[in-house]
This record gives structure tokens, sequence and C-alpha cells, in this order.
């Protein structure tokens, strides 16, 4: 009996030497491993908190200018927090909000070069196709503002939301009428509201509009009364 023990542990000696490193390797390479993904996981957590942060204190800035759109000392921390998020989380739905934000800031500033940059960055790298669509339809709107409206119409061409269809409608007789072209905004203007009238919705903007080239919107069914 003692000797078949004395035999078994040296065999474990044995196979100890010849596997025993690489044994310690493995276990090494799966503890750094673990040990790696940890460390990944809370750089990710850090970095979103991080992010949400810039995001908040960029939201609670752009506030300040539904007040005073010419504070130029709250355009510039806007602009400044924006740039950061774009700078740091490029690709991230965080960058993307921020660049949508500073092209509406670039817009009342009348920088819309820099807001038509912003934008084709946004319908480029999105990955989020309704906020795509959206940027699309504010895109063209800027294109149509600086007078590049062959530009303005080919991206609403491209805008694939169907939700969007009324707006993109009236944006096209939008640009249409800036190029005074009233029989072509008159139909895509009939064209929004008859999209609209499908769902049996309604946008006073648009119906003043179609005054404009002297038409009425198309009736809606009456709305049911709640019981």
């Amino acid at each position: 009996m003692a000797y078949e023990e004395d035999e078994v542990v040296e065999n474990l000696k044995l196979w100890w030497k010849k596997n025993g490193t690489a044994l310690m390797l493995l276990v090494a390479v799966g503890l750094f491993s673990f040990a790696g993904w940890r460390y990944w996981q809370t750089s990710q957590a850090e970095a979103a908190t991080q992010a949400q942060n810039l995001q908040q204190a960029m939201q609670i800035a752009a506030q300040r200018l539904n007040t005073d759109p010419n504070d130029k000392d709250t355009v510039a921390e806007v602009t400044r927090l924006g740039e950061q998020l774009i700078a740091d989380y490029s690709g991230t739905p965080y960058a993307q909000d921020a660049a949508m934000l500073l092209a509406k800031v670039a817009v009342n500033s009348n920088d819309l070069a820099k807001a038509i940059s912003l934008l084709q960055g946004v319908v480029a790298d999105s990955s989020d196709d309704v906020e795509v669509a959206l940027a699309q339809t504010r895109l063209a709107r800027v294109q149509a503002a600086n007078a590049d409206y062959d530009a303005a119409l080919s991206t609403l061409a491209a805008v694939r939301d169907a939700s969007l269809a009324p707006l993109v409608s009236e944006i096209k007789g939008d640009i249409f009428m800036l190029q005074a072209m009233p029989a072509e905004a008159k139909a895509a203007y009939q064209a929004a509201d008859a999209a609209l009238a499908a769902r049996n919705e309604v946008r006073p903007l648009l119906e003043l509009k179609l005054a404009d080239v002297g038409l009425e919107p198309a009736p809606r069914a009456p709305l049911a009364l709640e019981q």
C-alpha cells in the first residue's frame, strides 16, 4: 500500500515538473483576462457616467439659451461642452445628440456652414434611423436657408422614415416657395396635408401655408367624444 502511495506521489511530481509551468501560465492568463474584463466594464461605466454628466451640463446651459439665444457666454459654454462630447465620445448617441444641438446653436448664430457640417456628420455616423431622418429634415432646411436648393431636395429624397412623409412634403413646399415656384409648392403642401389627413392629424402652420397658396386643408373626421 505504501509502495502504491509512493508511486502516485512520484507520478504527480513528474507530471507537475512536466506541466506545472504551463498550468501556472494558464491560471495567470485566466486571472489576467478576468481582471482585464472587469477593468473594461468599469471603464465603460465610468465613461458613460462622464458622458451623461457632460450631456446634462450641456442641456442645462442650452435651456438658458431659450431665454436669451444671444448670450455669448452661454453659447460658448454649450459649444465647449458639445464639442467635448463629440471629441471624446465619437460614434455614440451622446456625440450625435450634441451635434444636433450644436447645429441649432450654429443656425441661431447664422453659421449655416457649421450647422450643415454637423448635421451631415449625424446623417453619416448615427446608427439610429429615426435620428438620421430627423437630421436629414433639419439639414434640408439649413441647406435651403443657405440657398442650396438642389442639395436640400436631394437630402429630403433620401429620408426613409415614412412617419416623416408629411414633414418632408411640407419642407419641399417651403423650398419651392423660396424658389418662386408656386405650382410646385402647392402640390407639395397638398401632399403634406393629404398625408396628415390620412392620419386625421392637423398642423396649424401647414394650414397657413395652404392658405397662402389659395388652398384649404382636406376635411378631417370629427374627433370622437370621450364617454
